[in-house]
């Protein structure tokens, strides 16, 4: 190694050149894998995580997308756990948000409604006092679990906090233990921080309200189980389709379509639909490497000729090849943990960047950094490159004949024929491999320019979304009918608002609510009653967002508890359950069992323009409106449209609200222009990426070719004199450089774009509004390619065309 590293010395240009080189490969490579570690390969951070899995329902009725998962009901969920016998313990859980107060400023703070036995199903227990006991479960048990964070930061790290009690919702709750550090669950961002029982969700808010747990059609909840020993999942899928078929038979109004279930490892439920898109960042970068370890190859196999004589010298003096083979080997080694180390400190510094631009609801981002696992890839990748791009090189030089290459010495000498070749095909290998990361590349800003230009449905400009929380048991419905009244009254009130309203859920704010309902005239058999998507908003929503009203009227203020009952449904509604005639006028039975309405049925006054609701690239579904002071069953957020700046109005926003009641707090503030952004985040950041990988696979393919080029001419040197000593022109010259180097190039493109279109089929899944072979990306790509490598071959041709022939013949 010491001798290697002397050699090394000897040649500082060629090292840090190789260096860098293999410092960018190995760096991106290091940074990515960073990020697949943190959110696919590392396990679950619970005892046993490999026998965790997920439970959810699912929805085999026709025209409803195959495995789409459905959440269970409480009911659903008792029964499952009392049936199921291929699990030692199944828990529930659902989100829930709730104030605390009396702690200095209210906090509205993330948590979960959960089940007795949700701690013990993880295998994990408080660090202070208990968790829940199944008696905890009925109506009336407030108890809570803190997390560690919310421990650390509220209660001061008091070890005596178990058994005091806290005030939620305006409601006093027993705190029953304090979890350890690091805990989290449900994986999320922001995580929980806090859980309670489902005893909230089991008591009634007012007189003749159905709790939750009874409710079989209220599906809202995520199912956790933990295997017992031995047990599969297809055991245990199997078992609990039967009990869902049991089910389906037995509740048919509820449960008649909901046969099946979705059984998958918690893990692979965790990670959703990233798996593909990082699948795919990791092997573009290890493309990437792939072609800087052909750029290096291509650089220690033009060093071997000019250390022919030095090889030769040592296998005169009785070195063996296998010698030289280590020798060389050795050098690259060195070459490859330098830029290895090197990558490291590049791939802590991508590291950030990489956190800036990945989506907020990536799994477990908080966790991505440079930890043991992630150095010992780098070291392994480090002599891994050391080998791969060694070993030609070593070849070669170990067949070196020693009275050839003694014979030469002194003498300017081609490396041949077969090293020519050598090089030729490296740089075929890299421009096919760069043109297929291209493609790819292409493809994805094409469809990610597509998303861009999707029409959400409603204008996101200058709009300020915030959310609000009224405790039930603070007020009473008419009291929020009120209280959301005076707020917008005094909110449209102030300088720079045009218009204020409620609405839920908002458009892209990933939240969803689908309620069943009947048509009169259309009568439908028990369980096949359709439901769909369901809004609540207040009077000037539609014109707040900005939704067009395609007929009839938005509602108004005076569509409240004594006016008739009202709906309106947008447009693809309307074409789904009224095709070839007017809504207008028809009437739509939709219960909420809120107690608001004597009456569920209501009358069709308006239909709305279609509104994307989960996801920019999703099918518009069709939904209905409600009017909120006729569906009083949430505290709906607000959106603020301003003439100005959406976040100048903030302050003013926060103080408002304080003087009507300072313990509410706001929270989940935003502008609808960033939801839209949130909304393109996992396409945004997949392109870019994978752009920033083709491009560097752009250049090291030019520089490859621009540095083969290169050699060939200095190989020639001789033959380009003898040839302008003839008469050749300069032009001539030129032309025969530039011709080699695209005809290399047309080489590497013709196997690049066979290869890329057999390769992007895997793509498909992550593209909106382009098809896997888009034949103007094919061709796009092809000639930037083609351009590129024009480039890359003129600055050598330039400086043949350039040589003085008797000059030349001279140093011959």
């Amino acid at each position: 190694m010491r001798f290697a590293i002397r050699q090394l010395r000897k040649s500082p240009g060629f090292a840090v050149t190789t260096i860098l080189t293999l410092a960018l490969g190995i760096g991106a490579t290091t940074a990515i894998f960073s990020l697949v570690n943190a959110v696919l390969l590392r396990p679950l951070p619970f005892p046993g995580q490999e026998r965790l899995i997920s439970l959810q329902l699912a929805d085999i009725e026709p025209g409803v997308p195959a495995n789409t998962q459905i959440p269970l009901s409480y009911p659903d969920f008792f029964d499952w756990r009392a049936q199921s016998h291929w699990v030692t313990g199944m828990a529930c859980y659902r989100e829930n948000g709730v104030t605390l107060t009396g702690r200095g400023e209210p906090q509205q703070l993330e948590s979960q409604i959960v089940s007795a036995e949700f701690f013990r199903v993880l295998g994990v227990h408080p660090m202070l006092g208990r968790d829940f006991l199944p008696g905890e479960e009925t109506a009336g048990a407030r108890v809570a679990v803190l997390s560690y964070a919310l421990w650390q930061s509220t209660f001061g790290s008091a070890t005596d906090v178990a058994g005091r009690a806290i005030t939620l919702n305006g409601r006093s709750y027993t705190v029953a233990g304090v979890m350890p550090r690091g805990f989290e669950f449900p994986i999320q961002s922001p995580p929980p921080a806090l859980w309670t029982t489902l005893a909230d969700d089991a008591a009634k808010d007012a007189p003749g309200d159905t709790p939750l747990t009874v409710q079989r059609g209220a599906n809202m909840l995520r199912l956790v189980a933990r295997l017992r020993p031995g047990a599969t999942v297809a055991q245990a899928r199997a078992e609990l389709n039967t009990i869902a078929r049991q089910l389906a038979i037995q509740y048919p109004d509820d449960d008649k379509h909901l046969t099946a279930a979705i059984v998958k490892p918690e893990l692979e439920q965790m990670i959703g639909n990233f798996r593909p898109a990082l699948r795919l960042l990791f092997a573009a970068v290890m493309l990437v490497l792939l072609i800087a370890c052909a750029n290096v190859a291509g650089l220690l196999l033009a060093r071997a000729t000019r250390r022919r004589s030095e090889m030769a010298l040592r296998t005169a003096l009785g070195a063996g090849r296998g010698q030289i083979i280590r020798q060389v080997l050795a050098e690259c080694v060195v070459l490859s943990l330098c830029g290895g180390a090197l990558g490291v400190v590049f791939s802590s510094w991508t590291l950030e960047t990489l956190l800036r631009l990945a989506p907020a609801n990536l799994p477990r981002a908080g966790q991505i950094s440079v930890d043991g696992a992630v150095l010992a890839f780098a070291t392994a990748v480090s002599l891994g490159t050391g080998l791969l791009f060694g070993v030609l090189p070593a070849w070669r030089m170990s067949r070196l004949d020693p009275s050839l290459a003694l014979r030469d010495a002194g003498r300017s000498v081609t490396g041949g024929r077969g090293q020519h070749n050598l090089h030729h095909w490296l740089v075929v290998a890299e421009t096919a491999i760069g043109l297929i990361l291209l493609v790819g590349a292409g493809l994805l800003i094409r469809s990610f320019v597509e998303v861009l230009h999707v029409d959400p449905g409603f204008d996101p400009r200058r709009v300020l979304t915030a959310s609000l929380h009224l405790p039930d048991n603070a007020y009473d419905r008419q009291e929020k009918i009120e209280f959301y009244n005076q707020l917008l009254a005094r909110l449209t009130a102030l300088p720079g608002v045009q218009s204020a309203a409620a609405g839920w859920p908002l458009p892209l704010s990933n939240s969803d609510i689908g309620i069943s309902f009947q048509i009169e005239g259309h009568p439908t058999a028990p369980g096949d009653a359709p439901s769909e998507a369901m809004s609540i908003v207040t009077a000037d929503f539609f014109r707040t967002m900005r939704i067009p009203i395609l007929s009839g009227r938005a509602f108004s203020v005076r569509d409240d508890t004594k006016a008739v009952p009202v709906i309106v449904i947008n447009e693809r509604f309307a074409r789904k359950y009224f095709p070839g005639e007017n809504p207008l006028g028809k009437h739509v039975k939709v219960d909420l069992g809120d107690g608001t309405l004597k009456s569920p049925v209501r009358e069709v006054v308006g239909i709305a323009g279609n509104v994307k609701r989960q996801k920019l690239t999703a099918d518009v579904d069709p939904e209905y409106f409600l009017p909120f002071a006729q569906a009083v069953v949430t505290s709906p957020p607000l959106a603020i449209r301003t003439a100005g700046d959406p976040t100048s109005l903030i302050g003013a926003l926060r103080a408002q609200l304080a003087e009507m009641d300072r313990n509410i707090p706001l929270y989940r503030v935003a502008t609808m222009e960033e939801s839209v952004s949130k909304a393109a985040a996992q396409s945004r950041f997949q392109t870019l990426l994978l752009a920033c990988f083709a491009g560097m696979a752009l250049l090291l393919s030019a520089l490859g070719l621009y540095a083969v080029l290169s050699y060939m001419v200095a190989q020639r040197t001789g033959e380009i004199g003898v040839r302008m000593a003839l008469g050749a022109q300069r032009g001539d010259i030129l032309s025969l450089i530039v011709r080699r180097g695209l005809l290399l190039a047309l080489m590497g493109i013709g196997i690049g774009l066979a290869a890329a279109a057999l390769m992007t089929r895997f793509m498909a899944g992550m593209l909106y509004g382009v098809q896997p072979f888009d034949p103007l990306t094919f061709a796009a790509v092809a000639a930037l390619l083609l351009v590129v490598s024009a480039a890359a071959s003129s600055v050598p041709a330039y400086r043949a065309a350039r040589l003085d022939p008797m000059q030349t013949l001279r140093d011959q």
